[in-house]
């Protein structure tokens, strides 16, 4: 039987009674998932990165044909659809937010719920109100004259340019009658014109052509790929770069003709460093590392009001660096500097910060530096720092390692000797330092030790228990293999980890392709790989390389219906 003190103990450490080196289930739910989940690691050569370092396999990088990975057919995410629902509305001082789900987050892979489909007719019955204000009988939309041109005239004309948008493709003849009844039916039911478009829009916003990534592909095909259509191009690329639909430039492009390598790497250029890009790529990050899940702490000091400017510091800085400074994987997790306003500043300890503005400041590169240390990333789950959860976000998610899960039937009786003075360190070296639980610890444990000068919401200390820290230990996996003698020594030493950049490649990969890596992406993930490479590192080379990849721009003939 575990004592109520040692079960608090092994939550403190991250660590559950149900077995060495897994951490509490909910802890593990909310930080150790990426979006793209990384594989295991060899775990018999300590150089190779879980989902294979920038130069673990040897790859040519010359494809001679196309081949592509599966291309599963995806429903847009809540944010997604916000923002594919706003761009129908046209932009005035007047139109109100249209807000889709709670925070805009949505898990498009999960099973479709009533009060989801409530959500999408309520906000297509919004937008659809909101386009029809102020018709008339007589006046269609875009100043369409019902009596001199004919309703049918500017019904097709409305019908036409609304759908080609809202299904991103060129409309067919099917199109026209399915929402010619449509039409009519709205016209007959609300007695006017303006009623028969609010049917049509109403219906289009809920049809699957709006709400899901549809992709056939056209043209000649080589082996089993098949291009992609140029709109079904332009949608990868605006979704993929924006979070959204694309805008009047990438769709006239895609209306003119096909997408060519050349123009797709324009358009993409064009996108980089745009609001909704830096937006979407802040926002990729802190989903990525699970930043802003966690509870307010207000007897630590950790308010609601602190939490919220912690994730505008992560929110600044991220595209500070990646769009305004150095734009490299080593600045992101090294940088020296971050952004924060008198409150925040006063929260970390630094002088000379005065006023509700942000502004950027210089950190002590002996205790800060890169997303990793700032609070956002700190902030525990708990009263205690858990180096567990820190840990092993650094090997999943920066290393792409997975370390082996937790063997069975381990005695998980926690220690009952030491002093009541004991660190946190010496609490999980004397609970894991059993051999079985050494098979995963010793990977786990010196990473989340690295980090223990930072405590439970992120604020530097000497000392823990009275006692001075120790945030030495030795990295034993991937190329960033080492010895280290704190957090910033070890973020220097995976800012210049090919393994590390590997994780980085194959991240995005997954967030552009929309699924998770597969053996047919080798050949284009070494080239990416390459590309990240001589680029020394920078996120927007990368972003641009895949959106050029041939596994961005192909799918799979095989996989169509015949």
């Amino acid at each position: 039987m575990i004592s109520v003190r040692s079960a608090v103990w092994l939550l403190a450490l991250g660590v559950s009674a149900a077995g060495c080196g897994r951490t509490n289930g909910a802890v593990d739910d909310a930080t150790t998932r990426s979006p793209t989940a990384g594989n295991r690691g060899d775990g018999a050569n300590p150089g190779a990165g879980g989902a294979g370092g920038a130069g673990s396999t040897d790859v040519p990088l010359t494809c001679p044909d196309a081949h592509p990975g599966p291309s599963p057919l995806t429903r847009l995410n809540g944010a997604e659809l916000n923002r594919s629902f706003a761009a129908r509305v046209p932009k005035t001082e007047e139109n109100h937010a249209l807000p889709l789900l709670s925070e805009g987050l949505d898990d498009p892979s999960g099973q479709v719920t009533d009060a989801f489909l409530e959500d999408v007719h309520r906000l297509a019955h919004d937008v659809a109100q909101t386009l029809t204000d102020g018709v008339s009988g007589e006046t269609a939309f875009k100043g369409c004259d019902v009596v001199s041109q004919g309703e049918e005239t500017c019904r097709d004309q409305f019908v036409t340019s609304f759908l080609e948008h809202a299904y991103r493709r060129a409309v067919t003849d099917e199109d026209h009658t399915e929402m010619n009844e449509v039409f009519a039916t709205g016209k007959t039911l609300g007695g006017d014109f303006a009623s028969g478009m609010r049917a049509v829009v109403e219906v289009a916003l809920q049809n699957p052509d709006f709400m899901y990534l549809i992709e056939q592909g056209m043209g000649p095909h080589q082996a089993d790929a098949v291009p992609l259509t140029s709109f079904e191009t332009a949608a990868r690329l605006a979704y993929f770069l924006t979070g959204g639909p694309p805008d009047d430039e990438l769709f006239a492009a895609a209306k003119s003709g096909p997408l060519r390598p050349v123009e797709i790497e324009a358009q993409a250029r064009r996108l980089v460093g745009t609001a909704p890009n830096r937006a979407l790529v802040s926002s990729y990050y802190k989903q990525l590392f699970r930043f802003g899940l966690q509870e307010p702490l207000p007897d630590l000091g950790y308010t609601q009001d602190v939490a919220n400017l912690a994730d505008e510091e992560s929110s600044r800085f991220i595209e500070d660096v990646i769009f305004d400074g150095a734009g490299t994987f080593r600045a992101l997790v090294t940088e020296p500097s971050t952004w924060v306003n008198q409150p925040l500043a006063a929260f970390y300890g630094y002088p000379s910060v005065t006023g509700p503005a942000f502004q950027k400041v210089k950190l002590d590169p002996t205790q800060r530096g890169g997303l990793f240390t700032q609070i956002s990333f700190l902030r525990s789950f708990g009263h205690e720092t858990r180096p567990v959860q820190r840990g092993l976000a650094i090997l999943r998610k920066v290393l792409c390692y997975e370390p082996p899960p937790p063997p069975p039937n381990v005695d998980a009786t926690p220690p009952i000797d030491l002093p009541p003075t004991a660190t946190t360190r010496q609490r999980l070296t004397v609970f894991t330092q059993s051999a079985p639980c050494q098979e995963c610890h010793r990977d786990i444990n010196p990473l989340g030790f690295a980090f223990e000068h930072y405590d439970a919401i992120g604020k530097w200390r000497e000392t823990d228990n009275g006692s001075p820290i120790d945030s030495s230990g030795e990295l034993f996996r991937t190329d960033a293999r080492g010895r280290f003698s704190g957090a910033p020594d070890l973020l220097q030493r995976i800012a210049e980890s090919d393994d590390a950049k590997g994780c980085v490649v194959h991240q995005w990969l997954g967030q552009a392709y929309r699924r998770d890596e597969t053996p047919e992406d080798a050949c284009s993930k070494a080239k990416l790989s390459k590309v990240f490479q001589d680029s020394d590192g920078k996120i927007v080379e990368l972003l641009v390389a895949l959106a050029t990849s041939d596994n961005f721009r192909y799918r799979l003939k095989s996989e169509l219906a015949p």
